[in-house]
């Protein structure tokens, strides 16, 4: 059999990412996930989540890279859209799952909310190196006070 380089370097990326989102949930507190993400969100759940910003970031520094944002409205909704999709793709290449399946997990508002604001606390991780766990309790406790800004009042 002929070994297929490519395929060697998606396994070695699945598992770099894989490695990334169990590192970084070792840096969590227990109590801090169950704030951020609630007791009823398992092991897998929370490791997707964190692997979905993971991806999230990825795709968003690839895209941008290659087309930034356009100033419109239309434009930025395609490039939002365009972004999503290659999310959707590349985190159900990731877990071995069918997009359908993936964009399902994903389209959920809760989820997408938590992989959205996970993915913030990993921008600011790296521009800090203030702890993981700090930055996302952070997060949650700032919540309320961007629902309030949004007009949907306190959360």
């Amino acid at each position: 059999m002929i070994p297929c380089p490519g395929r060697r370097r998606e396994e070695a990326e699945i598992g770099d990412t894989n490695d990334a989102a169990l590192a970084y949930l070792g840096q969590l507190e227990e109590e801090t996930m169950v704030r951020a993400w609630g007791e009823e969100a398992s092991a897998e759940d929370r490791r997707r989540i964190v692997l979905a910003a993971i991806v999230f970031g990825r795709q968003f520094e690839e895209r941008a890279a290659e087309r930034p944002v356009e100033a419109d409205e239309e434009g930025a909704r395609r490039f939002l859209m365009d972004l999503m999709n290659r999310v959707v793709r590349e985190f159900a290449r990731q877990e071995g799952m069918e997009v359908g399946e993936a964009a399902e997990f994903l389209g959920e508002v809760g989820t997408r909310d938590r992989v959205l604001e996970f993915s913030e606390v990993l921008d600011a991780h790296e521009e800090s190196d203030d702890p993981l766990d700090g930055l996302l309790r952070e997060a949650v406790d700032l919540r309320r006070e961007r629902a309030f800004r949004a007009g949907r009042g306190p959360r």
